[in-house]
């Protein structure tokens, strides 16, 4: 991919089940700022990749069916960037969810440390959510992205402790904190 930015943008695009979506969704969804994703989208239409069309004053986007190579890249693009939001669109609304993570080998490849290829996402979820609840959201999330999805549930007192181990070695390596709605 050209970049971060347009790899998120693409993940959402590409791996969308809600059809077209405005510019502002993808934005806000990719946590890419409006005028990256106005001049992404400008880009990947130019290439055919995305197609765009004006609803009143809204640009709406989606993939471009046509596209000849769009299975291939959706493919890569959904082993690449898909967890990211895969876990964000399954796990939202999580009750009493008040923070979650990737962490693990997904996170540290994504953040640019060097290693192989993950065989697994790993997701923490900070709060009184119940580990059933978090299971379930997991087994969701391993079904679109065709790779497991491990949760674990930890409340904020662990989270905030200094004197635990397990969350001392997530804290000291690569993380994604995901913006996810309650």
């Amino acid at each position: 991919m050209r970049s971060d930015a347009q790899a998120r943008i693409l993940a959402v695009v590409l791996l969308s089940d809600h059809g077209d979506l405005s510019l502002s969704q993808v934005a806000a969804k990719s946590g890419v700022p409006l005028t990256t994703v106005q001049r992404e989208i400008a880009r990947l239409s130019k290439g055919g990749i995305v197609s765009t069309r004006k609803l009143g004053q809204i640009r709406l986007v989606s993939a471009n069916e046509h596209y000849p190579l769009l299975a291939p890249l959706s493919q890569i693009i959904a082993a690449t960037y898909g967890p990211l939001q895969a876990v964000t669109d399954t796990f939202a609304g999580l009750p009493g969810m008040e923070k979650l993570f990737i962490f693990g080998s997904w996170a540290a490849r994504i953040s640019g440390t060097p290693g192989p290829f993950p065989a697994d996402i790993d997701v923490l979820v900070v709060g009184s959510t119940s580990q059933l609840d978090a299971i379930e959201r997991a087994i969701d999330a391993s079904e679109l992205v065709g790779r497991e999805v491990n949760a674990t549930v930890v409340s904020p007192e662990r989270w905030e402790d200094g004197t635990d181990g397990f969350i001392a070695d997530i804290k000291s390596k690569p993380t994604l904190e995901l913006e996810v709605k309650p």
